[in-house]
């Protein structure tokens, strides 16, 4: 049987939706002026410009949480779930509107960033802007808009889960951008 849902999760585990506001305002942040976070990140982002805010979006808010609850409770860490599906797929399935080649494979994933293990929202964006052991910069170059595909992308999720004492992982990220067809 293929599970087409994310598992049921236990009551303990809950989204930290004011670390997942820090983190939402530090990118907008960073975005308005990424050449001033150089020296904190320590990373040179001088030659990256400017990029517009990103609007909060409920359902992309609600299908990231739910990504980042799903890891902390099957303790995994992965784009795509031990089933084989990606972001586009929950993200269609939560009500965001995806043109409908974005969803030709289940394990599509064009609008993620997952970080694990960050004390706070803000640091797990911090991980994600550096990207360290990244060759492409993939995560930055989300985060930031720094290129064609992800400067067209306009509108934000996150998800931050605290996971249980003990995990490997002491917090899950999803951070979700995307936007309609």
């Amino acid at each position: 049987m293929i599970c087409c849902s994310f598992t049921p999760f236990r009551a303990t585990l809950s989204p930290d939706r004011d670390e997942a506001k820090a983190a939402y305002l530090l990118i907008n942040k960073m975005r308005a002026n990424p050449s001033a976070y150089s020296a904190d990140m320590g990373v040179d982002l001088s030659a990256i410009k400017k990029m517009p805010a990103l609007t909060w979006n409920d359902t992309l808010a609600i299908a990231a949480e739910k990504k980042a609850l799903d890891m902390a409770q099957r303790k995994y860490f992965n784009h795509v779930t031990p089933e084989g599906y990606g972001m586009n797929y929950f993200i269609s399935k939560a009500g965001y509107t995806l043109d409908k080649r974005w969803l030709a494979n289940p394990a599509n994933n064009f609008f993620e960033s997952i970080q694990a293990g960050a004390a706070n929202g803000e640091e797990s964006v911090r991980f994600l802007i550096v990207d360290s052991n990244i060759p492409s910069l993939g995560h930055r170059k989300h985060l930031l808009g720094i290129d064609e595909w992800n400067a067209s992308l306009y509108d934000i999720g996150i998800g931050f889960v605290k996971a249980e004492a003990g995990a490997y992982y002491q917090s899950y990220t999803c951070i979700l951008i995307a936007k309609h067809q």
